[in-house]
């Protein structure tokens, strides 16, 4: 997926007719794209069902990796992979953790190997939207996190009053959260734009280390484990604005 697909989706489109004369007349070849990925955008959150709030992603995040894609024709019969890696900075987000006061909490994302997925064809039917007449695809990826928790500090209304200074801790996930991304979007605003992702999760159970494991680790996987768990999750091209829906 390049620019260089957008370009030949678009031609392809306007030229259909022709190209569907000519493919009729000789054996389609498989053609294959390569796309890198340097330091795509990483924008999302991931909403424990039992808090109710989204701890959201912070700037700096970043996916880079590469794509292979391999189509017959008019963009017909496409198959590709896609691999790479998410990079999340550590962060802050606040959270009702101990249920009336908010909780600043120190939060990591921590990719497990890597991101890996593939891209298919998908039925035209599944782009109800697509007015250019461009192919439509769905996007599969796996990847896998340890999600953990690095401090803990209470403040008033968000009056910024310290109830205490933040507490260090040493808690993640008990085994990676495991994210099954799938969209479909046309195959022209994939390669611009980049894929977006919703969908839920599970949270297995919180584990601590330290002094603080027995009370700490079964109050956190009280208030954050379990499954139905809401994900939003983009990565979109540096530099582009992604057009917000109509």
């Amino acid at each position: 997926m390049s620019l260089r697909i957008g370009r030949i989706v678009a031609l392809a489109a306007s030229l259909g007719a022709i190209g569907a004369m000519s493919l009729a007349a000789t054996a389609a070849a498989t053609e294959v794209e390569h796309q890198e990925f340097n330091n795509w955008v990483v924008a999302g959150s991931l909403t424990p069902k039992k808090l109710n709030e989204p701890v959201v992603l912070p700037k700096g995040s970043t996916f880079n990796g590469n794509a292979e894609l391999q189509y017959t024709g008019n963009f017909e019969n496409i198959s590709g992979t896609v691999t790479g890696t998410v990079a999340v900075p550590p962060f802050n987000a606040s959270l009702a953790l101990l249920g009336v006061l908010p909780t600043t909490v120190g939060v990591t994302f921590q990719e497990v190997g890597n991101s890996e997925g593939t891209v298919t064809s998908a039925p035209e039917s599944a782009c109800p939207n697509n007015t250019g007449g461009t192919p439509c695809v769905t996007m599969s990826v796996l990847t896998n996190v340890n999600v953990g928790i690095t401090t803990l500090g209470t403040s008033v209304g968000g009056s910024g009053v310290s109830l205490g200074a933040s507490v260090g801790t040493s808690c993640e996930t008990s085994e990676p959260v495991s994210f099954h991304l799938s969209t479909q979007m046309t195959l022209n605003k994939l390669d611009i734009y980049g894929p977006q992702f919703t969908g839920t999760t599970t949270i297995p159970p919180i584990k601590c280390e330290g002094p603080e494991a027995l009370l700490l680790a079964p109050a956190l996987s009280a208030v954050m484990s379990g499954p139905d768990n809401a994900y939003e999750l983009e990565i979109t091209r540096p530099g582009l604005t992604r057009p917000k829906p109509s």
